[in-house]
């Protein structure tokens, strides 16, 4: 993680010692060793968790509109959202999705790969960081991907089950 911070006259505290003293800005870098793991993987899949529920909603709707063909059942994002809750109840915009909210441990096993590809190349003399953000990354990604994808795949298929009931009643 890299903060713009602010530094004056070397102390590294980015607070003014003497009137008119000119701020300079410096870019603060925050290494993985930094954190602490114990509040860092928690808090991130607590919030990752918490942004999952507001917004779940709104994915199963995109994903069901996305999926019908020329029966439309919906004529657009409210009017899927007053169809699936009139039908289904609120809880039918959460079809499946406590299965898509194991997708949160994928965002910490990233965020992990990637820093520890990084440190991992580092110890053994790779200095260059494009060289290690790039190796991190494609790391990280293979690992996120391989979490991801069987989750996603079956919370989409529940995501649209409720369209079948509804289909052959009208």
């Amino acid at each position: 993680m890299t903060f713009l911070s602010s530094s004056t006259m070397g102390t590294g505290m980015g607070v003014a010692t003497t009137p008119g003293a000119k701020v300079q800005p410096y870019i603060t870098t925050i290494e993985w060793e930094m954190l602490d793991k114990r509040r860092f993987y928690p808090l991130s899949m607590c919030s990752s968790f918490t942004v999952r529920c507001f917004l779940y909603p709104l994915t199963l709707i995109r994903t069901r509109l996305q999926v019908q063909h020329q029966n439309a059942l919906y004529k657009g994002t409210f009017d899927a959202y007053r169809q699936i809750s009139k039908t289904e109840g609120y809880r039918g915009l959460y079809r499946g999705f406590w299965i898509s909210a194991f997708q949160v441990v994928s965002g910490v096993a990233y965020v992990s790969t990637y820093e520890g590809v990084r440190h991992m190349l580092d110890s053994n003399g790779i200095k260059d960081t494009k060289v290690k953000a790039l190796v991190g990354g494609s790391c990280a990604s293979v690992v996120g991907q391989t979490v991801i994808v069987p989750f996603d795949v079956i919370s989409q298929h529940l995501m649209v089950l409720g369209i079948a009931p509804r289909a052959n009643q009208g």
